[in-house]
């Protein structure tokens, strides 16, 4: 049981960190966007470096960024307000963190179920992104991969909390 968590958790790092490389990706996809249209702004178009998709590139940048985040985050990424729980014993607020944990285990298990009948039905349909004219079942695929270990990670580490194995983030 113990080499399946290692493995969940590995790959949530390997995740988020990915996602901090798709982070920066962003920020030179940005910084190279609004650079070329400032240069063709000055130029009065007479030098035209700009690029068709931008946009979508930050956009999809974005959505892999948080997804890929989401599972190492999961178990440690929560604020929790002190108001209603500083009070509580530690054993129910070890019942509290691993059964919000393990919720968040079952949203990412939802969102993964609903992100493969997208890739599916973007798959029979052909569907495309709007400027880059990417296929967007790929995309959904690798989404529901993500969600899928947002889920494992989820359902594994609330259930440690749950038998007392693995510290309250509060």
């Amino acid at each position: 049981m113990k080499w399946l968590i290692k493995a969940i958790d590995t790959m949530a790092l390997i995740l988020y960190r990915i996602s901090g490389l798709l982070l920066v990706m962003m920020m030179f996809s940005v910084v190279a966007d609004v650079a070329a249209r400032s240069l063709f702004a000055m130029t009065e178009g007479a030098v035209d470096l700009t690029f068709v998709g931008g946009i979508e590139l930050v956009k999809y940048g974005l959505l892999f960024a948080m997804l890929f985040a989401f599972p190492h985050t999961v178990d440690k990424g929560q604020i929790v307000v002190d108001l209603f729980t500083h009070k509580m014993p530690a054993s129910q607020l070890r019942w509290f963190d691993g059964f919000y944990t393990f919720c968040f285990g079952v949203f990412g298990a939802l969102l993964c179920w609903r992100f493969l009948e997208a890739a599916e039905a973007s798959r029979m349909s052909g569907e495309l992104t709007q400027d880059l004219l990417l296929p967007l079942a790929p995309m959904y695929l690798v989404s529901a991969i993500a969600l899928a270990v947002l889920a494992l990670r989820g359902f594994s580490c609330g259930i440690l909390e749950l038998m007392g194995k693995k510290e309250v983030t509060a």
